[in-house]
Parts: structure tokens; C-alpha cells; sequence
């Protein structure tokens, strides 16, 4: 499997979304979803557009797969993990999907948590 398909896989299962669920909300069927999880086959770059919305990852992540997966990056990874913008890792992008099924006010007292104290 490809670091696309783990990438994939994870991040569908992390959204709770099953392949047909996934395969719905981009327009294709289950069994393209399993190909592209199994690298039997690649989706379109439109297409790939629709999941990074859908399974709310970056692009970049979506298809290299998570930092530490992804040992052929080009670019010094230091600057890829100091912005804050990406997710950085599995464990950090399962927090952020439970944090955004949260309640605002739930979401309020995770972040009162979370505050450093003075």
C-alpha cells in the first residue's frame, strides 16, 4: 500500500466515513475508493481536490502521506512542521476531528484546559 492509499484509509476512517460513504460525497463508487486504498488505482486531480475537502486534510499530506511516512520529501521538513497550518501528525489529526465535533461550548472548555497556567 502507498503512502497515498494508508493516507487515505486513515484519514476516512479518522472523518468515520465508510469507502461507499467517501465514494458519495466525491462522486465515485466504493470500489474506486478501495482501489486507491490498495494502489490499484489513483484518483484525478479533481478529485483529489473533493477529498482533501471532504476528509478535511491538506493536500500535500493527502498524497505524500503524514511527515514521518514520507521519507522522499524534497523540501527541508523543519519548515513543512513548523507551519502551523498542517497537521503534523496521525495522533494530532484525530484530536482535531474530535475537537470539531465538539460543541462550541465544549470546545471552550477543552481550550480553558489546554491554557497554560500563570
Amino acid at each position: 500500500m502507498s503512502a497515498f492509499g494508508r493516507t487515505l484509509r486513515r484519514a476516512r476512517l479518522a472523518a468515520g466515513l465508510t469507502q461507499e460513504q467517501l465514494g458519495f460525497e466525491v462522486g465515485v463508487t466504493k470500489a474506486s475508493v478501495s482501489a486507491w486504498e490498495n494502489s490499484r488505482e489513483t484518483p484525478s486531480f479533481a478529485v483529489l481536490l473533493l477529498l482533501r475537502q471532504v476528509l478535511k486534510i491538506s493536500l500535500d499530506v493527502l498524497v505524500d502521506g503524514w511527515p514521518e511516512e514520507a521519507p522522499n520529501l524534497q523540501e527541508d521538513t523543519s519548515n513543512y512542521l513548523a507551519d502551523p497550518r498542517r497537521i503534523r501528525s496521525e495522533r494530532e489529526f484525530d484530536l482535531l476531528q474530535r475537537f470539531r465535533t465538539m460543541s462550541g461550548r465544549r470546545q471552550e472548555a477543552f481550550l480553558e484546559i489546554m491554557r497554560p497556567s500563570e
